[in-house]
Order: structure tokens, then C-alpha cells, then sequence
């Protein structure tokens, strides 16, 4: 009796014959590696100088020993897990959706987020199969015929587009909001960076990140709980009233974000802002504010920090 196909297998209808590809099976992963860009790629030299011509790659076992190689499944896995976490969006203080805060590798690698990007890569592959990404496409490629490279844009488009798919058809955005709005000090990575920090000073309801025992605050004569020493309103008053916003513009957001910010600043409406440069709709510079406005708030939280680094190193002379 001839094999069956798995209800998940990928099925490649060619002339005279029917080829079937297992979803487990170590080829089952081309489809996302022929997407990758170079520049991703190149991370694992063996399988950057796989051909681009899959006909060989697909039909034979010559290459078997780079594509079965279990590192060729974790630079593809990687580099999709890497770049769809780029999309997801979490909440900010306000409600509002942006990126997740921070750098990838301020997280723990078993943050239930961090792990869900690598949950959605079948899904993505899945998406690639019914939107002529799939194996059907590379295995009409003819000998001989090369699979070009596609540029960082080009990739961090598709990922991002497919992304926003899958989340939107498997509902996964109340996830993502219970996951973000439920962490906890083990989610992040044991080195200190800002995200952490900022995520610690609201986990201890305080401002400098640490937790304060009820006999420090207590330690005034007058035992006054509500006495503890709390740095950050000195740090408003001192720093963040003397803090040009020149600094903030010239150095972490782009030089039509300084303008929207500039026009923002002399009283211009985002209707007018828009048509001063060059943007559609005002909705489209209503989300540049609101990337602005959140790399505001990055900005002064690590000026906080450095302020609260300085601060503590002076009490404790």
C-alpha cells in the first residue's frame, strides 16, 4: 500500500508524479531559508553557499549534509523567531500599541514572548505554502535557474506582513497583552539594562528599581513611613527641567521626526504638520507623534538612570 500523505504534509504536484514533503522533515525548512536576505544568511557560512538554485537542493541528497545539519534549522529558526518579534506590540503606560521595549536579547530566552516568536515560525511556513512562497514555486524552478537574494527591506516586510496575519487569525493579541501585562523579574535577561530597570521600579513600587523594607522606611525619628527617599522627583526637578530638547531630537529620532517634532512645538495641527511635510493624512502624523512621544520616554528613562547610578553611588560614600 502506497503511503499517505499527513493531513499537514506539503503535497508538489509535478508531471508524472506527486512529491510529498513531511513537515518535520529536515527539507520541509528551504521555503523559509530561500527567503532569507543575504545578510541573515551569512550567518552560518554552509548554508550561505547552499545554491540559490533549488532544483538540486530539492531533488537530491547531495546537499543533504548542510540542510540536515541541525545548525541550518537554528539559523532559520532563529533569524524568522528574531525578526517576527520585531512586530509583536505590547502595550505602553498610556494603553497605546508599540514595538516591545528594548533589545531581544534584554529578555530571557524563556519569556513566554521570546518563546511564542519561535511558535509562530510553522504558522509563517504555513503562510508561505498558500501565498506561492511554498514548495510548489521552488520546485518549478528549472535547473539551472538562481532564487535571488531578497534585501533586508524586502524580508522585514514579508515577516512583518505575515506577522500581523497569523496574530490577527489565531487571535493571539489578548495573549500577547496578558503575557506583557503579567511579567516578571524572571522575564528578563540577569544583567542590567533599562527595560529591566524601568520594570523593576514599577515591580517595587518605587523609582530606583530595588525594594524598600518597611524598616528603611521607617528609619527617620519621626517614623514616618511616607518620609522614604525617592530620587526620581530631585531627578525632575534638577535634570529633566534643564534638559534641552535638542539633545533628545539630535540624537534619538530622525530628521523629519525633529521636524514633525518642531512644528508639533510651535502649534501646528497634525492636519497642518501633514501637509507641511509631505505626509497623506494626519492619522499618519498622529503615529509619528506617538513614536516620538515613546522615544521620549525612553530617552529620559535612561537619563534617569544614569541620574540614579550617580545618586546612589553618592550615598553610599
Amino acid at each position: 500500500m502506497d503511503k499517505q500523505a499527513g493531513p499537514n504534509d506539503f503535497l508538489v504536484v509535478l508531471p508524472g508524479e506527486i512529491i510529498e514533503i513531511p513537515q518535520d522533515s529536515d527539507k520541509s525548512w528551504l521555503t523559509l531559508f530561500y527567503s532569507l536576505p543575504r545578510e541573515l544568511a551569512e550567518k552560518w557560512k554552509p548554508a550561505y553557499d547552499l545554491p540559490r538554485s533549488p532544483y538540486e537542493v530539492l531533488r537530491t541528497d547531495k546537499y543533504d549534509h548542510i540542510v540536515c545539519d541541525d545548525m541550518f534549522k537554528l539559523l532559520v529558526w532563529d533569524c524568522y523567531a528574531w525578526s517576527a518579534w520585531q512586530f509583536f506590540q505590547v502595550k505602553d503606560r498610556k494603553g497605546n500599541y508599540r514595538d516591545i521595549p528594548g533589545n531581544w536579547n534584554q529578555y530571557a530566552g524563556y519569556f513566554p514572548l521570546w518563546r511564542l516568536s519561535y511558535s509562530i515560525i510553522p504558522y509563517i511556513r504555513m503562510k508561505f505554502e498558500q501565498n506561492g512562497l511554498g514548495f510548489q514555486n521552488l520546485y518549478n524552478i528549472p535547473q539551472g535557474v538562481e532564487v535571488p537574494w531578497l534585501t533586508y527591506q524586502q524580508f522585514s516586510n514579508l515577516v512583518g506582513n505575515v506577522t500581523d496575519m497569523v496574530i490577527a487569525e489565531q487571535s493571539w493579541q489578548p495573549m500577547i497583552d496578558a503575557i506583557w501585562e503579567n511579567r516578571t523579574v524572571e522575564d528578563y535577561e540577569t544583567t542590567g539594562n533599562t527595560v529591566k530597570t524601568d520594570f523593576m521600579r514599577k515591580w517595587h513600587h518605587n523609582r530606583s528599581g530595588k525594594p524598600i523594607s518597611l524598616d528603611e522606611m521607617m528609619e527617620n525619628e519621626d517614623g514616618d513611613i511616607f518620609e522614604a527617599a525617592d530620587p526620581r522627583g530631585e531627578f525632575e526637578q534638577n535634570v529633566i527641567s534643564e534638559m534641552q530638547i535638542a539633545a533628545f531630537a539630535e540624537q534619538s529620532i530622525t530628521e523629519k521626526d525633529r521636524e514633525i517634532l518642531k512644528l508639533r512645538m510651535d502649534g501646528l495641527t497634525e492636519q497642518e504638520i501633514a501637509h507641511k511635510v509631505g505626509y497623506k493624512t494626519a492619522s499618519a502624523v498622529h503615529k509619528r507623534i506617538a513614536k516620538i512621544a515613546d522615544a521620549y520616554e525612553d530617552f529620559v528613562t535612561a537619563e534617569y538612570e544614569k541620574y540614579l547610578d550617580k545618586h546612589e553611588r553618592g550615598t553610599s560614600l
